[in-house]
């Protein structure tokens, strides 16, 4: 018995002195940790994905009516590569506004705020987020809807992009998620030509490797609804090939369909 309590105390000692290490890092790397109008809570997910190791910094939403938000709060995410060495940042956050977008939504954060006995988050909160590689429900889906992030060749060049999930984000609560190309310095999106706004797709959406095509539905009601498909060119960009409109025609009690090519 006596051998075993000094081998315990190293135990502890290392596990204590890993987390201060990463929370440390995160904590140094945190150009919001003196600020009065954010809280900061500090965490890793506990899997390694193409060599990946994900920590971040969660920025909680709260209202006095609402209290934690569950679904959309700020986040400055840190990919780390094994293989490079490099470090590539993500966050949602505006220097000219001085305010996260809030779009982070994770099936982490909504565990948390939805547990029984949660009081809340305070500055410096430490947690291990687990990554959930579930896959869809929906047939054919490439998106793990659980999932923060993933990886995929979402552009048919063989070189996984990364998708970055809103858990519970899209219509009818499914998941979407936007699209970056990985260059050498950052995480670039991946967005039409002719398109200013924000590009996602959803668990619905057609990926067809052969065609280099994702298709987008987009459902109305029973008897309406449209889909775009959009296609990568010789030189990787995505562009809208056509829109597909479908609706009913009450006086002739059919449905109509309206093509429209773009290219």
């Amino acid at each position: 018995m006596k051998r075993l309590i000094p081998i315990f105390l190293i135990i502890l000692s290392a596990c204590t002195s890993y987390q201060q290490n990463w929370v440390q890092e995160l904590e140094n790397k945190n150009p919001l940790k003196d600020s009065t109008n954010y809280i900061s809570v500090y965490f890793r997910f506990d899997t390694i994905i193409n060599d990946f190791e994900v920590s971040g910094i969660l920025y909680p939403s709260y209202s006095n009516k609402t209290g934690w938000d569950q679904w959309e709060n700020g986040v400055r995410l840190f990919f780390y590569s094994r293989v490079t060495g490099k470090e590539y940042v993500w966050t949602d956050y505006s220097e000219k506004w001085h305010c996260h977008k809030n779009i982070f939504m994770s099936q982490n954060v909504h565990e948390i705020v939805t547990s029984e006995g949660f009081n809340g988050f305070k500055n410096g909160d430490t947690y291990i987020f687990h990554y959930d590689s579930s896959p869809s429900i929906v047939p054919n889906s490439i998106l793990l809807p659980h999932a923060e992030y993933q990886f995929y060749d979402i552009d048919f060049d063989g070189e996984d992009e990364l998708l970055l999930n809103y858990y519970r984000g899209g219509p009818q609560c499914c998941a979407q998620s936007e699209l970056y190309n990985i260059t050498d310095t950052a995480f670039v999106l991946i967005c039409p030509k002719e398109w200013d706004n924000w590009f996602i797709i959803n668990e619905d959406a057609v990926v067809n490797p052969t065609k280099k095509t994702i298709t987008k539905v987009y459902y109305g009601d029973m008897c309406e609804w449209s889909e775009s498909c959009f296609r990568f060119d010789d030189e990787g960009e995505l562009y809208l090939w056509y829109d597909i409109d479908n609706h009913l025609n009450s006086t002739k009690d059919s449905i109509i369909s309206d093509t429209t090519f773009y290219q």
